[in-house]
């Protein structure tokens, strides 16, 4: 398998949205979130657990993320992508959560390490083929869909013992997503 990291960048450039429950467990326990993608950066999460009824809206114009917290409307707050309130404490930003941003830091620890494909493995009901990255300190274990080509399993492991998981359940791409979902 010449470059799946590579072919998997070329799926996500190829797709215009992408819609996923994201679901991830790490050392900050449990998370789950509605994420919804729009080129060229629009980017929408319904927090589920943590903070349920929270949602990130960011706009890519703007560079600036809208954040409506606890399912209270009367309250917007307008922040930069980095500001702390809204950054966990690996330093993941949201302008900076899609599968794009992944796939690019992935990449280069796959030009810098080993990559190794791995037979399909039965992950959301799919076979999926597995793609591990390993550099000095982390080693990356994607599992690809089949057909979209883009990752719905992804793990990633740190030399110092921090680990985590991350599922993208119901991975939708290219479906018709009304613009005002991303109006704040």
């Amino acid at each position: 398998m010449a470059d799946p990291v590579g072919r998997m960048m070329e799926s996500f450039d190829a797709l215009t949205t992408y819609t996923a429950l994201l679901e991830s467990e790490g050392k900050d326990g449990r998370k789950r979130i509605y994420y919804a993608y729009q080129k060229p950066g629009f980017i929408r999460m319904d927090f589920v657990e943590p903070h349920k009824g929270a949602r990130l809206i960011y706009v890519p114009d703007e560079k600036r993320v809208y954040l409506r917290p606890f399912s209270n409307r009367l309250i917007h707050l307008r922040l930069s992508p980095d500001n702390r309130l809204i950054t966990d404490p690996e330093g993941h930003t949201v302008d900076q959560s899609d599968i794009g941003s992944l796939l690019r830091t992935v990449k280069k620890d796959a030009d810098e390490g080993l990559v190794t494909s791995l037979p399909p493995e039965l992950v959301e009901g799919l076979f999926c083929a597995g793609v591990v990255v390993e550099t000095e300190g982390t080693v990356w274990i994607l599992w690809v869909h089949p057909d979209l080509g883009l990752p719905v399993k992804v793990e990633k492991y740190l030399d110092n013992g921090e680990d985590e998981i991350v599922f993208l359940h119901n991975l939708a791409v290219d479906e018709l997503l009304d613009n005002s979902i991303f109006i704040p």
